[in-house]
């Protein structure tokens, strides 16, 4: 598998928002994030894989285990039936009964860091990722882990 990550000294890192813009090589320059390695992508926004966080740009959005959860499920799915949503929402410890406030949570912080809304509702069956375009206009899925 190709590395999604590229490891650099500090002096050659990119500020975040040159996230995905080509280097003078025509390298495609990503970001080592210390928090843990970015496994998915879906447009703006990025899941890690070791303490579940969720980034914008690469900039880290403060959610909860439960919130970072459903958007990291989201991220990697596009999409999700009442099922997926339930069992992902157990596995940190939290009932289904508490998806309305988990989501208006979600799109309150999203708000607040000045990110569009994030969650779609589709009646009678889930969730769906409202895709926000990455630096270069991708809303594609892009999934990587650390090289060997």
């Amino acid at each position: 598998m190709i590395p999604m990550l590229h490891q650099r000294d500090a002096a050659t890192r990119l500020p975040t928002g040159m996230i995905g813009a080509p280097l003078a090589s025509g390298e495609i320059w990503q970001p080592v994030f210390e928090h843990g390695w970015v496994i998915a992508r879906r447009g703006a926004l990025a899941v890690t894989a070791h303490s579940v966080e969720i980034l914008r740009h690469g900039v880290p959005i403060g959610l909860s285990p439960t919130e970072a959860a459903l958007i990291g499920l989201l991220i990697r799915r596009g999409r999700a039936n009442q099922q997926e949503i339930t069992a992902a929402l157990q596995g940190v410890g939290s009932l289904s009964a508490c998806l309305d406030v988990t989501v208006h949570r979600i799109r309150r912080k999203f708000a607040a860091a000045g990110a569009p809304d994030p969650v779609e509702r589709l009646r009678g069956w889930g969730l769906r990722l409202r895709v926000e375009p990455d630096i270069s206009g991708s809303t594609s899925l892009w999934i990587g882990r650390p090289a060997a």
